[in-house]
C-alpha cells in the first residue's frame, strides 16, 4: 500500500520525541503535537494536578543505558553549553551515571535541539480528535480552537502513564480523609503529622513511601503481592553494566529451547542480586515475587532501610473501609489513616482516536477474566507497534515494556515503523499478523492467570530480533554466528570484544552499516563507555 509523507505524531513526551526524530532523518514531512508548553512530557515537573516526575526523583536506570541510540547523554559541561531555550535550568557541572528527573529534562531538551526538532512542534496545541476519512485516505486531526489538519499517517505516542487507575475499595464512600492519586502527590510538606496509607508496591509507592519519612508519622504501604527489590548500584557501579551483549545472546539461545530453564535462571539472578544487596524480612511479605518474565521489579535504595527502621510499615492488601479513617486490611487488621495515597498505575488511553481504531476496543473476556489482568485492557497491535487495521499510516509508541530503557525501545520501534512506512521492511500479510496478535494474546492470557502481567508485556528476545531486523540496524548479523558475524570478528576483533563483553549500550544499535541511519560517533562513545565501566567505581 502507498501512503504519503506527511505524519502526526500526538504526544511529545521521550516517545513522541524520537518518533519525530527519526520521522524527519527519514524525509518523513512530520509535525509534532502536545497540549503542554514544553517538550518532554511527565519529565517536567509542575505542581499542577497531571503526571510529572518530582524533583527528588532518581532514574532506574544508567544513563549509559538509559539515553537514544545516537544521542548519548553529555558530561555536564557539555549539556549546559548547548541549552539556548528559557525553559531549560542550568545543569550541574556534572551528570551522574543515575541521574534526576531534571537531568532527564534537560537531556530531552537538548535532543530538540541538538536535530533541529523546534521547527517541527506545536505545543499548548490540544488534539480533540483524530478520525480516518477513508474518502481522502487521510487522517484527520482535530484542533481545538483550530482548523481540522490532515495526515497521511499518524503515531500516537500518548504513553502509558496517562490514565490514573483506581482500585476498587469496599466502603469507600465511607472514608472521610483525603484520598488522592499519585500523579497529584508533589511534596509531603503537606503530610506532617498525618498517618499516610499508601496503596501499590511499586517503583512509585517505593518512591512516594521515601519522600514521605520524616514528614508523615505512621507511613503504611500495602500491597497484595510480592515484588523483587533491586539496588540501583552493585560494586560501586550502576546494576544495569552488569548486563551486556554476550548475556543476552545466550539467553536467547537458550530461551528457544529451555523457555522454563531461562526464567528460572533470571528470576534467581535478580532474587540473588537482591539479597545480596539487602537483608528481606519475611514479615515484610515481598515474597514471592512475580517472575521477571511477566512483571519489572522495583528499584530501591532505601526502601527497606525505612522498613527496617519502621519508618516504613508493609502492611497486607486493602480489605473494605470501616470507619471515617479507619481501613482494614485483608488480614483482618484495622489502621487509622489521614490518608490514602493510590499508587496503583496507569491505564492506556486512546480516547483521541475514533473508536473503531482504538487498538483495546477487542480485549478479549479470557484476558479481562483473567486475576492479573488488573482490569487493564490488552491491545491488539502486531508487535506492540502497528495497527492491525491500518499498520502502513497508524503506530504507536510506549505498548512495549521489556528490561531495557524506555528510551532505547522506542527509538528502536519508531526505526522500525519509518523502515516499514519507507518500503525498505515489509510486514507480514494481514492474516499472519493477525494470528501472530491471537497467539500473543493467548500467551499474555496464560500469564495473567498465574499472576499480575503488565498488559505491554512482549517476549523480550523475539521483539527486540523483529525490531533489530525490520528497522536494519545489523547488530543481529554482526555479532551472531552467520558469516558477516565471523567476518567482522575476525577484522574488528578489539571492537567485536567491547561490544559482545562491555556495557548494553544503546549506541550499538546505530554502529553497523543498515537501512536506518548510522552514527558516526556510536564507535567513539561506545569505547569510551568501555574505558569508564572498567575504570576505579565511583558510585556508592
Amino acid at each position: 500500500m502507498t501512503e504519503g509523507n506527511k505524519v502526526a505524531i500526538i504526544g511529545l513526551g521521550p516517545l513522541g520525541l524520537v518518533a519525530l526524530k527519526n520521522c524527519l532523518e527519514e524525509g518523513f514531512e512530520a509535525t509534532g503535537f502536545d497540549r503542554i508548553p514544553y517538550p518532554g512530557g511527565l519529565w517536567t515537573y509542575t505542581p499542577e494536578d497531571r503526571v510529572s516526575a518530582l524533583p527528588t526523583t532518581v532514574v532506574n536506570i544508567s544513563k549509559e543505558r538509559g539515553c537514544f541510540t545516537d544521542f548519548p547523554f553529555p558530561a555536564g559541561e557539555e549539556m549546559q553549553s548547548s541549552f539556548h531555550t528559557r525553559d531549560v535550568d542550568s545543569l550541574a557541572v556534572e551528570v551522574p551515571s543515575l541521574c534526576s528527573a531534571g537531568d532527564v529534562q534537560r537531556y530531552l531538551a537538548s535532543y530538540v535541539e541538538h536535530f533541529n526538532l523546534r521547527p517541527s512542534l506545536r505545543l499548548s496545541t490540544s488534539i480533540t480528535r483524530v478520525y480516518r476519512d477513508e474518502s481522502a485516505k487521510k487522517w484527520v486531526i482535530e484542533i481545538d480552537g483550530g482548523p481540522d489538519e490532515m495526515f497521511d499517517r499518524v503515531i500516537m505516542a500518548t504513553g502509558q502513564n496517562h490514565t490514573p487507575k483506581y482500585p476498587d475499595i469496599k466502603k469507600i464512600e465511607l472514608f472521610r480523609g483525603e484520598t488522592l492519586h499519585a500523579k497529584s502527590f508533589k511534596s509531603p510538606e503537606g503530610f506532617k503529622g498525618k498517618d499516610v496509607l499508601i496503596i501499590g508496591l511499586g517503583n512509585t509507592g517505593a518512591d512516594t513511601a521515601a519522600s514521605l519519612v520524616g514528614h508523615a508519622n505512621n507511613i503504611y504501604l500495602s500491597h497484595r503481592q510480592g515484588c523483587l527489590v533491586l539496588p540501583r548500584v552493585k560494586d560501586g557501579k550502576p546494576v544495569d553494566h552488569t548486563i551486556n551483549v554476550r548475556y543476552v545472546t545466550w539467553q536467547r539461545v537458550f530461551e528457544r529451547f529451555f523457555p522454563s530453564l531461562v526464567e528460572k535462571l533470571f528470576n534467581d539472578f535478580g532474587k540473588r542480586l537482591q539479597d545480596e544487596a539487602f537483608n528481606i524480612r519475611p514479615e515484610w511479605k515481598l515474597s514471592p515475587a512475580p517472575s521477571l518474565k511477566k512483571y519489572l521489579p522495583l528499584f530501591s535504595d532505601n526502601l527497606t532501610d525505612s522498613l527496617e527502621s519502621g519508618a516504613v510499615q508493609s502492611v497486607d492488601g486493602v480489605s473494605r473501609i470501616v470507619g471515617p479513617k479507619n481501613v482494614e486490611l485483608t488480614d483482618g487488621k484495622v489502621i487509622k489513616v489521614d490518608t490514602i495515597i493510590y499508587c496503583t498505575g496507569y491505564m492506556s488511553d486512546y480516547s483521541l482516536l475514533d473508536p473503531k481504531y482504538d487498538p483495546t476496543r477487542e480485549t478479549t473476556p479470557d484476558w479481562a477474566a483473567a486475576r492479573g489482568s488488573r482490569g487493564k485492557p490488552l491491545p491488539r497491535l502486531y508487535q506492540g507497534v502497528f495497527s492491525l487495521s491500518h499498520p502502513h499510516s497508524l503506530a504507536f509508541q510506549g505498548a512495549v515494556a521489556l528490561t531495557m530503557g524506555q528510551f532505547q525501545i522506542n527509538d528502536l520501534s519508531s526505526m522500525a515503523v519509518t523502515q516499514v512506512w519507507k518500503g525498505r521492511s515489509a510486514l507480514p500479510p494481514q492474516e499472519e499478523m493477525e494470528q501472530a496478535v491471537d497467539k500473543h494474546h493467548a500467551w499474555m492470557v496464560e500469564l495473567a492467570r498465574e499472576g499480575s502481567v503488565l498488559p505491554q508485556t512482549v517476549n523480550p528476545y523475539q521483539w527486540v530480533d523483529w525490531a533489530d531486523q525490520t528497522a536494519g540496524t545489523g547488530v543481529n548479523k554482526y555479532l551472531g554466528w552467520g558469516w558477516k558475524g565471523w567476518k567482522f570478528w575476525f577484522q574488528e576483533p578489539r571492537l567485536c570484544s567491547i561490544l559482545m563483553g562491555g556495557v548494553y549500550s544503546p549506541h550499538i544499535y546505530r554502529i553497523f552499516n543498515g537501512k536506518r541511519k548510522k552514527w558516526d560517533g556510536a564507535r567513539t562513545e561506545i569505547e569510551r563507555l568501555y574505558k569508564v565501566a572498567n575504570e576505579k567505581p565511583k558510585l556508592n
